[in-house]
């Protein structure tokens, strides 16, 4: 095989591994939902999770829906069941929901974080680029190990706090 056509294998091997790691699994929502049971003032009961997409952007919207199927009938974990509600970036303002789920692509981040603090409202998600911008106070990553990442400004002015303890398995900056 020349050295060209194995450049091209290689990106296209890269390319699906970053398609693979980017969309949200089974595992990534269970270990979301057990890090939001740690936190000081975790939502009980049935909690409408509004998955933030942008329409027009074919990753998000695919998130979207993924995030949608996989919460249909409602996720349980621990004592939370999660409702999804699909909100288009432009309508977060308008959502009437107890947590927000930030696909990546989405954009108008700035507007998600304004948003999320004036309700007091948590936003998670995978896009852990996102957390490390303030977009969004919690980051997770089932795989290839767990990651759960916390920006203490976003969490703090969301109004997000979690456990000692749990404060001492994640990393928060």
């Amino acid at each position: 095989m020349g050295r060209s056509k194995l450049v091209i294998l290689a990106a296209a091997m890269l390319g699906a591994a970053m398609n693979a790691m980017a969309a949200v699994s089974e595992s990534d929502l269970q270990i979301a939902a057990r890090a939001l049971s740690f936190m000081t003032n975790a939502p009980a009961g049935t909690v409408r999770v509004g998955i933030v997409f942008n329409p027009g952007n074919p990753q998000s919207a695919a998130d979207a829906t993924q995030l949608e199927q996989l919460m249909a009938g409602g996720l349980r974990v621990g004592n939370v069941t999660s409702q999804p509600t699909p909100v288009p970036i432009d309508q977060v303002g308008s959502a009437q929901v107890g947590l927000f789920f930030l696909t990546e692509g989405a954009g108008a981040p700035g507007q998600l974080a304004e948003v999320a603090s004036a309700k007091k409202v948590a936003c998670i998600t995978v896009d852990l680029a996102q957390v490390r911008g303030g977009a969004c106070a919690i980051g997770i990553r089932s795989g290839p190990r767990v990651e759960i990442l916390v920006n203490r400004a976003a969490a703090e002015s969301s109004g997000v706090s979690f456990s000692t303890a749990f404060r001492m398995l994640i990393t928060e900056f």
